[in-house]
């Protein structure tokens, strides 16, 4: 059964890595877009930071009711990108788990803070819960085309890691533009926010609303078993 948002309870969750520039700007867009929720919390994992994130981090106080977990330095034990990412996203699924805090949640709002929900409003949240859909995650769209090909999983749009077709065709000569062409670009079509939702095996687009007690035994994973990068959701 599906919560009404403004009945509900969000933690909303983020990796933060050399952000000290856009971090408060950031918090507070999502914060605000989220605002007629019942309540929100949140919770950022930080790692492999040089700049003064953590001072940021510092800063919030207890004005949004803000957590913050460091990881320290992970990049040179773990220096595929995508390893480091499932790491610290398992990281807050142990904490949502395993944490009291958190047992009244009712919604998990994961997001990114690279400027890319730079036009999320509480408008565009509140279509989530206003469409006839009984949805597990609802996944984010743009005004521009559909860029995350990579987290993307559909039948007929994207079926497959679009990197791993992409490398697939070159084997066979097909030239560099095509290639990229066919397995990515083609793939980044523009949804018109009139749409109705697109039912998917897999996306993100820089937000994520997921149902908390599906989270229960997830598992991020970044690496394959040979070794190559994954996109972790």
């Amino acid at each position: 059964m599906r919560k009404d948002l403004h009945s509900s309870n969000f933690l909303i969750v983020e990796l933060a890595r050399n952000c000290e520039r856009v971090i408060h700007e950031e918090v507070k867009k999502i914060n605000d877009a989220f605002s007629e929720a019942a309540s929100i919390k949140w919770l950022i994992i930080e790692s492999d930071s040089d700049d003064l994130t953590i001072e940021k981090l510092d800063s919030f106080g207890d004005n949004l009711k803000i957590r913050y977990i460091t990881l320290g330095r992970l990049q040179k034990k773990y220096p595929k990108r995508t390893e480091r990412l499932a790491l610290c996203r398992n990281r807050y699924l142990e904490e949502i788990k395993d944490n009291p805090e958190y047992k009244n949640i009712n919604y998990v709002v994961v997001a990114d803070l690279d400027g890319v929900n730079s036009e999320l409003t509480a408008k565009s949240v509140n279509t989530c819960w206003e469409c006839d859909v009984n949805w597990d995650a609802c996944f984010a769209n743009q005004s521009a085309p559909y860029y995350d090909i990579w987290a993307l999983r559909h039948d007929l749009w994207s079926p497959a890691d679009c990197f791993e077709q992409e490398k697939f065709f070159k084997n066979f000569g097909i030239n560099d533009f095509n290639n990229r062409y066919v397995s990515i670009l083609s793939k980044m079509i523009c949804i018109p926010p009139t749409s109705k939702p697109i039912k998917v095996k897999s996306a993100f687009g820089g937000l994520g609303i997921y149902k908390k007690h599906l989270l229960s035994n997830a598992e991020y994973i970044g690496i394959d078993a040979k070794g190559n990068e994954l996109c972790e959701h």
